[in-house]
Order: C-alpha cells, then structure tokens, then sequence
C-alpha cells in the first residue's frame, strides 16, 4: 500500500495568469531539483539498499508534483494535488529526499500565492507550518 504527499490552497479570488505560471515553474524546479540529486544519488542508494536495482531511473521511484486539473477543484480552491512516495522496497533515504524538495516547492507556492490557506499532509499527518516553511517535525525542509 502506497503513502501519498496531498496538497491544496483554497481562497476567494482564482489565480492570475502570473500565478498559474509561477506554480507551473515552481512545479518545474521541484521535480528537476529531485532528479538531480536523485541521479547523483542512485549508486549510493543501490549500494546501500536504499533502492531495489529493478528502478533503474528517478521516474521509476518518484511520482512528480501532480496538480489536479482545474475541473477536479472543489468550492475555492485554486490548486490542489498529490504526489506518491517512493515504492514501499526503496528504503527512507529516497522517501526524505522526495519530501525535502516537494516540500519547498510548496513552500515557495504558498509564498507566492497570498491570501491563500493551505493544507498540507500524508494521507492523515499534517505537515506543519512554520516561518521557515513546511517541516517534517524534526527541523528538516
């Protein structure tokens, strides 16, 4: 059974043009920030067991940033998605490394998107907010 990172942000006013872009880039650097240090990464993960020999790239491993499509938004919502951790064989390292990117990229959406109230959790754990960002709990962005 998977675990999945949701994600939404609700407010009165729908989004700019300028708005839908800047989410739509920072959607980008997120993933292409992941997959970097994924394929960096990969040979220490193999070594260490962290992640089965069977994926042999990040998109075998990591599902990207998924934004709902606009007609799949409930009342006031002006974005909303989810992102599926790393298979249940790949070890905590790659599932941290998912959640460290994604999680600033949500933060630099909500940051970008004002007046917006987010909710932010895995399946029922709420990702907490703090000025710094969204954190695991433990300091960690």
């Amino acid at each position: 059974m998977g675990v999945s990172l949701y994600y939404s942000a609700t407010r009165d006013a729908p989004l700019t043009a300028d708005e839908r872009a800047t989410v739509d880039r920072l959607v980008a650097e997120g993933e292409r920030s992941l997959r970097e240090e994924a394929l960096e990464l990969f040979p220490t993960w193999y070594e260490a067991g962290e992640v089965p020999l069977e994926y042999r790239s990040p998109a075998e491993v990591f599902e990207g940033l998924s934004l709902y499509d606009d007609r799949h938004l409930s009342d006031g919502q002006v974005l909303a998605g989810s992102s599926k951790m790393p298979p249940p064989a790949c070890g905590v390292e790659p599932l941290l490394a998912q959640l460290r990117h994604y999680l600033d990229a949500l933060t630099r959406m909500r940051r970008a998107l004002p007046g917006a109230r987010w909710h932010v959790h895995i399946d029922d754990a709420e990702i907490p907010w703090t000025e710094d960002g969204y954190t695991l709990g433990d300091g960690t962005p």
